[in-house]
């Protein structure tokens, strides 16, 4: 196998940012204890596990797991397999870190295959993690040779992130490659569909444990004494085949004079067998050998001038030299014997140790070992000490030590602060900046304001210290500068912009940020662009905000930061789309997904924005499968990068489609997801602005009137929001409505001035709507030639865009009034474009016949026949929104017994909630003569 020396990368593998910090110990296969002898029958089952797609070797600490694999991948003949192995720790819980460790693994064993797979992890702000497992799927399967990467202590990993996308990558494995895992716990995601299909190879505790020969081979191999076949039966008695146990009753054997003694000291629990053997282990070694075993029990890995340092000594190559001839469960981790590491087991034992008689000296080792990983820039380790023993103003140093301009995309930044305690994040203005930012997409917006106002308070702390400081010359770099502020307000302008809707707020935010601004931070100068754009929006100006979002498409895209670039495309397409301009914003969201693709076609994530957009527009012109299979990849593109506040838009549009297609069942589920993503990220204006509009929609579907009333009545009681466009909104809500109580006065009412401001700003997409609605409203007072007329004007207004649905989904009144336009000789151009539409509403009720019949054939047995005739009255007045207590009025009975009826009606209909069993029971026919 390959090794290196320490500070050595690999010279295929290119070292810049952080992958020049890449600790290249973790990659050398572990050389094995010269106590070590092969055990076919376990290599037999390893090699057969080759012709799978993964390895699992699960066990307790002390089973032999990382032996027995380093023993077997140094039997393979050269290069056949390759074999890429990585040592994992806790600091590779970041999910960038952990993927750019089995990249450069992989490049280790073959020059080229990673390369591609890297830039999605260092070119986006939000790595691309599909396109990149994509890009290394694709190259390995293109591979000839085979390969098998080992990740040992994978255990070590308990970021969800990285467990979903191990998983993702194992599924969808090339034979060309075979992942191992080598664990002390049960993985957290399910094998089970691997089981299945015969392809994954396991081995657990059990297979692990020595056998009663394999015992006997060890000891006569490890000490110089002839044991009986009783002796040998009484050490497997009590060790049960546990690894570490013989390991270490072998070197407390050593010196005894009766070594059977021992035997009958053996007893009680793995611990207590580890604790005795410990005991016995260290007390026979010399105190010098002792106290370096006890202090550098806190290094996971070991190297001559890195132990020299932590034990202020200079004899530490010697000592290891001593240890490792000893065979005191030390392994050399490469072919020079530079790296080494402790057996786990022993060394957790050893720390614990030292934890009871020296907890002082503790800190002490970790800081001293915390001061040679930074000295030798080993950024990740060098903060990973520090937070082990707590000491926040070290952390906070070397983590404020990176550059200003890329603390902020760094990508352990946020893994850091979590660990540091809030009170001590809160007076450092730059850590609280970078973690708002880490923050924006996936929390609720009251978290990242938090953290943005305490940002601005640890500022003007900061600030007065330094401007009332005495000695400080010019050279000094002010930890408050007012550049920082500016940041700080950028982020701040952007946050209330997007989540708030306030155009004020943001663009005070604007101008106090170009306040401060300097030209070298460009990335912060087009996020204010971003933000002015998003205030523009929130007053309905989507031609001010169009152009805001196309210069700062521009600056984006000089500065190369194609991520923020494809944001602002992929708004302005949306801003586009409520102009009207459908065909225009399809050509903005090519675009962007043109210049997002890389040279092989992958996507980072954040197209998911992109493929919300177009997954819209294709649903108003019909073409429902195709933006069905759009939004379902954007939602999961949103949740593999954790894009929580993409989330409600994707579901919005997933109950859009469903209620297109008539699929109440389909749309009850959307809706359901749609309410819970807006619950983990409240948010009142964007709500009105994607969700609203077609909540209320389905509720009235399903004929859930009382619902639709209460959430009017409760936006009589909230503050009005500040954006008109927001409250245009939930006007145009309001409105369907009155429609629905057969309040055409009212609905007219509530559109005729909102159609005029939509009108003056170019809204087009929101007049064609209310001009739909205001035409059904017409027509409800009898006032045909009025609804006819405004009917030609949303005819004549849609036609050149195609638009479909905004008709279709009006429902059998609409359908009746273009009939009567048709009939009327409606001339010019939009002859065939009445045609398109009447066709898509007979297409439309055709699908949903069909999608009636199917569900109806998929009922068993006759469910009418099993509701009582009470619990068919209360079914009815259930699917009219009756509350309990309004069925117990109505019915002359208890709340209880109200309350039981629901209970057996849910339960017989097979449903969860009202609106379910409303929408399962219009579904069986259950409800056609109440209606």
């Amino acid at each position: 196998m390959d090794s290196a020396n320490y500070g050595d990368s690999s010279s295929r593998f290119p070292t810049q940012g952080p992958l020049d910090q890449l600790l290249t110990a973790k990659f050398f296969v572990p050389t094995l204890p010269s106590t070590y002898f092969a055990r076919p029958r376990l290599t037999a089952l390893l090699d057969a596990g080759l012709q799978s797609q993964a390895i699992l070797v699960s066990a307790a600490a002390g089973f032999g797991k990382t032996t027995l694999l380093s023993g077997w991948v140094r039997m393979f003949r050269p290069n056949d397999p390759h074999a890429a192995w990585i040592s994992l720790d806790t600091c590779d819980n970041v999910p960038s870190q952990f993927w750019i460790y089995v990249l450069a693994a992989l490049e280790r064993c073959k020059s080229g295959i990673s390369a591609l797979p890297l830039t999605f992890l260092q070119k986006e702000s939000q790595p691309a993690w599909q396109a990149m497992l994509t890009a290394l799927i694709n190259n390995l399967a293109q591979c000839s040779e085979r390969m098998v990467l080992v990740l040992d202590n994978y255990d070590k990993i308990t970021e969800p992130t990285i467990h979903a996308l191990i998983s993702f990558l194992i599924e969808h494995l090339p034979p060309t490659l075979c992942l191992v895992l080598s664990t002390r716990a049960n993985l957290p995601f399910s094998l089970a569909r691997l089981r299945a299909r015969v392809q994954i190879q396991e081995l657990r505790t059990e297979q692990l444990r020595y056998t009663q020969e394999e015992t006997t081979i060890f000891l006569r191999k490890a000490v110089d004494f002839r044991f009986s076949e009783q002796d040998m039966q009484e050490v497997q008695s009590r060790t049960q085949g546990w690894c570490a146990g013989l390991q270490l009753a072998a070197l407390a054997l050593r010196g005894r004079s009766n070594p059977r003694d021992l035997l009958h000291e053996l007893h009680g629990s793995q611990r207590a067998i580890l604790e005795y053997l410990l005991d016995e282990v260290v007390q026979q070694q010399s105190s010098r050998v002792q106290n370096f075993l006890l202090q550098t029990s806190i290094l996971d890995r070991l190297f001559p001038a890195l132990c020299n340092a932590v034990l202020e000594q200079q004899d530490s190559q010697s000592i290891l030299e001593e240890m490792e001839h000893a065979n005191l469960f030390l392994s050399p981790l490469d072919e020079e014997h530079q790296w080494y590491t402790y057996h786990p087991l022993f060394a957790e034992a050893l720390r614990h140790r030292l934890q009871q008689i020296s907890p002082d000296n503790v800190s002490i080792l970790n800081l001293r070992a915390s001061q040679w990983y930074d000295s030798h820039l080993y950024e990740n380790e060098a903060i990973q000490h520090a937070i082990y023993i707590q000491e926040w103003s070290r952390v906070t140093e070397l983590i404020e030590r990176i550059p200003s301009q890329s603390i902020w995309s760094r990508l352990n930044a946020p893994f850091w602060i979590e660990h540091l305690p809030p009170d001590v994040v809160r007076t450092r203005p730059r850590l609280c900046l970078a973690y708002a930012n880490a923050l924006f997409w996936n929390t609720p917006s009251r978290i990242t304001k938090d953290w943005l106002r305490d940002a601005r308070m640890a500022w003007a702390v900061l600030h007065a210290r330094e401007e009332n400081a005495t000695g400080i010359t010019p050279a000094q770099k002010p930890e408050a500068s007012t550049h920082l502020l500016g940041e700080i307000a950028t982020l701040q302008a952007v946050v209330v912009g997007f989540y708030d809707g306030d155009a004020g707020a943001t663009r005070a935010y604007c101008n106090e940020a170009l306040t401060h601004l300097v030209e070298q931070q460009q990335a912060a100068h087009v996020q204010v662009t971003f933000a002015q754009s998003l205030a523009a929006l929130s007053l309905g100006h989507f031609e001010l905000a169009i152009q805001s979002l196309q210069a700062g498409n521009t600056a984006a895209a000089a500065e190369g930061d194609t991520a923020l670039a494809n944001i602002c495309l992929t708004r302005a397409s949306w801003d586009i789309t409520m102009a009207g301009r459908l065909h225009d914003a399809w050509q903005f969201t090519e675009h962007t997904i043109q210049r997002a693709q890389t040279p092989d076609g992958h996507l980072p994530v954040t197209v998911c924005w992109t493929y919300a957009r177009q997954a819209d527009i294709l649903r108003e012109w019909n073409r429902l499968k195709e933006a069905q299979h759009l939004v379902e990849q954007a939602i999961q593109f949103g949740e593999q990068a954790e894009i929580t506040a993409l989330l409600p838009l994707g579901y919005t549009i997933l109950l859009k489609l469903a209620l297109s297609r008539g699929d109440l069942e389909e749309a009850a589920r959307a809706n359901q997801l749609l309410e819970d993503s807006w619950k983990r990220m409240p948010a009142p204006y964007c709500y009105a602005l994607y969700s609203n509009v077609d909540q209320v929609r389905f509720w009235l579907a399903c004929r859930d009137l009382e619902r639709a009333r209460q959430w009017a009545k409760n936006l009589e009681r909230e503050e009005p929001l500040v954006s008109p466009l927001a409250r245009e909104r939930q006007g145009v809500s309001l409105a369907r409505i009155a429609l629905a109580e057969s309040q055409p006065d009212r609905a007219l009412a509530l559109l005729a001035p909102l159609i005029v401001r939509a009108k003056a700003t170019g809204r087009w997409a929101h007049v064609l709507e209310m001009w739909l609605l205001q035409a059904q409203a017409y027509q409800m007072r009898l006032q045909s030639q009025e609804a006819l007329a405004t009917l030609a004007q949303a005819v004549n207004l849609a036609a050149p865009e195609g638009y479909i649905r905004c008709f279709v989904d009006e429902g059998v009144q609409m359908a009746d009034l273009l009939g009567r336009l048709r009939k009327q000789g409606h001339q010019g151009d939009s002859i065939s474009y009445l045609e398109t539409l009447l066709t898509a509403f007979d297409d439309a009720h055709e699908a949903q016949m069909r999608q009636a019949k199917k569900e109806q054939s998929d009922v068993s047995s006759p469910l009418l026949d099993l509701l009582s005739a009470r619990e068919y009255e209360v079914l009815r007045l259930v699917a009219q929104g009756a509350s309990n207590q309004m069925i117990a009025e109505t019915l002359a009975i208890s709340n209880d017994t109200a309350r039981h009826h629901v209970s057996n009606i849910l339960s017989k209909l097979g449903v969860t909630n009202r609106t379910q069993a409303a929408i399962r029971a219009r579904i069986l026919g259950l409800l056609s003569s109440a209606s």
